[in-house]
């Protein structure tokens, strides 16, 4: 995402420096523009946001009811350049209509920057901006250095019948494809407040840990969202879950790392428990979730086809990842036994996902995995509720995303 910053107290201008930079931007979806009228507001925005391309008026109001201020512009970047606070914008673009402030910002800034004189009565001020934004964009496009989140969300769904939950929650969903990347990509928003939550949405060509991870590293370096999520399903504990039950794992670990050695004539696996954890917030978004019998039951109700009489429930808890499906009770009873006897449910791509966004590239995501259980992990596996859970960790996921998810630094 490259980000541009209008800076200038008169709306009306605003809108016209708009237009120039939407112009050069036309067909891109890369481009997204902020405004602030005085030096505290920008302030604000280049705080919690990565700018890339500012476009200064030099003469500006600190806050509203000030005077303006012959050289505030001009403050502004001195304050955010002697500060650790303030990520400094990669371009800076001084548009004056006083041509004696463009003249000195040009001698005392222009040797990284550029000045315009900004004179309503000719164009040449709107075709030296088109040029000097157009030169910035390629740059940035040719040569990505990403400082800060581009999507709000990246999801990963494990079945075809997930991805298609999920796209049929989101507006505007169009297909994306990246050069060099054989994987389809889609992307929407979700409307929350007024705004847009943007979604970047791929399904995972198979199974297992290496997989999970390779595609969660992939999303996480082309697309950096501050979510990265999996839906899907999982193998329940009996005793603990219900068929068609939401599990989110609050810590998983890879119930097959170790040591296979042998006590006497007997094998044993001894096992290196590697945990990747939650994080508390995260957690308690879940908890509160989980409490919300009513959204719960509407999720339920909102299924067409086969499911169960009992209550939906959404679980947080222990959850082991593995190699293997697993349709064998002693194996189980093995991983609790020997592991950790909380564990909830068992899968097959979790710990990937986790590990690849605990150890990701800055930005990191905040992660989460939702699946629901559709088998107990024996010989009794069957299909009777597998489309329901399917649906209802996709839609558990969507409500996470709509109600409880924050998008604020």
């Amino acid at each position: 995402m490259i980000r541009i910053l209008i800076v200038d107290d008169k709306t009306e201008k605003q809108g016209e420096i708009a237009k120039v930079i939407q112009s050069v931007a036309e067909g891109r979806e890369d481009v997204e523009i902020k405004t602030a009228s005085y030096v505290i507001d920008a302030k604000n925005i280049l705080v919690k946001t990565n700018i890339d391309i500012m476009i200064l008026d030099i003469c500006l109001p600190f806050r509203p009811g000030d005077e303006l201020q012959r050289d505030g512009g001009i403050k502004l970047l001195k304050d955010i350049k002697g500060s650790d606070r303030y990520t400094y914008p990669r371009y800076v673009i001084a548009l004056s209509e006083h041509e004696e402030l463009a003249q000195k910002f040009r001698l005392e800034e222009g040797i990284i920057h550029t000045s315009i004189f900004y004179n309503p009565a000719s164009n040449e001020w709107q075709i030296r901006l088109s040029e000097s934004v157009k030169a910035a964009v390629s740059i940035m496009a040719n040569n990505i250095v990403r400082r800060s989140y581009d999507y709000d969300i990246a999801v990963i769904c494990a079945l075809p019948e997930e991805a298609e939950v999920v796209r049929q929650g989101l507006s505007d969903v169009r297909e994306l494809s990246l050069p060099d990347d054989d994987y389809i990509y889609f992307n929407g928003h979700y409307e929350r407040d007024g705004k847009k939550v943007r979604v970047i949405l791929t399904q995972s060509a198979h199974m297992g840990m290496v997989q999970a991870a390779t595609l969660a590293t992939k999303l996480i370096y082309n697309f950096a969202p501050r979510y990265l999520v999996m839906t899907g399903i999982a193998a329940g504990i009996k005793e603990k879950v219900n068929l068609g039950d939401a599990v989110v794992a609050e810590y998983v670990w890879d119930y097959g790392a170790g040591k296979e050695t042998l006590d006497g004539d007997a094998a044993v696996h001894k096992n290196t428990i590697q945990q990747v954890t939650l994080e508390t917030q995260i957690a308690t978004m879940v908890t509160r979730l989980a409490a919300d019998a009513a959204g719960l039951a509407e999720i339920k109700r909102q299924f067409q086809g086969n499911k169960p009489d009992y209550e939906l429930r959404l679980h947080m808890g222990p959850v082991a990842t593995g190699a293997a499906v697993i349709a064998n009770p002693e194996k189980v009873k093995e991983i609790q036994d020997h592991q950790i006897r909380d564990v909830i449910a068992i899968e097959m791509e979790i710990f990937g996902v986790y590990y690849a966004a605990r150890w990701a590239i800055c930005p990191k995501p905040k992660y989460l995995a939702v699946k629901s259980i559709s088998d107990f992990a024996d010989q009794e596996k069957d299909d009777d509720y597998h489309k329901y859970a399917s649906f209802t960790s996709a839609k558990i996921f969507e409500k996470l995303a709509k109600e409880y998810f924050s998008y604020e630094d």
